[in-house]
């Protein structure tokens, strides 16, 4: 019953990111909510068989079902990592909720910096204000407010020497104000880590900007499961 339960959310997961990125695309013309996906390419409306999650594209081989354009593996693997995002949470629990909606607004934040390492502050508008009005600070330790105010420092710092966005400091103060700043320290060790490895993998030079948030994301992912 467990594995079921996990299962069921990972799909619904994998179904919110999937929306995440029709918001991402659709942002501009504000016409996310009503809007069906079509492709790219062609701009024929997709099939509801082909808007199934995970499944549509691999059963496609990962092309448009009209006109046999290659679909981007990115959206396969926003719904991925969305599936993994949610599977833990019980939707039948206020709290869980409340941190869904948190996640949903990070992931689409996500999306947007991995597309054009930029994002609009409005997308943030619901971590924020759950952030705001669920903040955990009645919770933290000395250590907490000593490691975040440390941080803080360290982050303000490398925004003024234009070696982090200001975007990375809003995540790490939402994380650490809805969860703790001992989370939010595993998290961003965790997108540290992700973005050494691929910059040794890619052996890419030593100038590339990689966008951090959606590596920040996959922290927070990895961060949920394991602890």
């Amino acid at each position: 019953m467990k594995y079921l339960f996990i299962f069921t959310n990972f799909i619904i997961g994998s179904c919110l990111a999937s929306h995440a990125a029709v918001v991402y695309e659709h942002w501009n013309d504000k016409n996310f909510i009503y809007s069906r996906s079509q492709c790219n390419n062609c701009h024929l409306e997709l099939s509801i068989l082909d808007e199934i999650p995970l499944l549509s594209y691999l059963f496609l081989q990962g092309k448009c079902r009209y006109c046999y354009q290659q679909i981007p593996v990115e959206l396969f693997l926003f719904e991925l990592i969305g599936g993994f995002a949610f599977c833990l949470l019980d939707f039948s629990k206020t709290q869980d909720i409340i941190t869904a909606i948190l996640l949903f607004s990070l992931l689409v934040v996500a999306i947007s910096d991995y597309q054009k390492q930029e994002f609009d502050l409005l997308l943030l508008i619901p971590a924020i204000s759950v952030a705001i009005l669920f903040n955990q600070f009645a919770a933290f330790t000395l250590i907490d407010w000593i490691s975040f105010t440390l941080l803080l420092g360290i982050f303000s710092y490398s925004i003024m020497q234009r070696k982090m966005g200001l975007g990375d400091l809003l995540i790490y103060l939402i994380i650490a104000c809805y969860f703790t700043p001992s989370f939010a320290n595993l998290v961003f060790l965790f997108a540290s880590i992700l973005v050494i490895a691929i910059f040794l993998i890619e052996k890419t030079p030593i100038n590339h900007r990689y966008p951090f948030i959606p590596y920040i994301f996959i922290g927070l992912v990895l961060t949920q499961l394991i602890f």
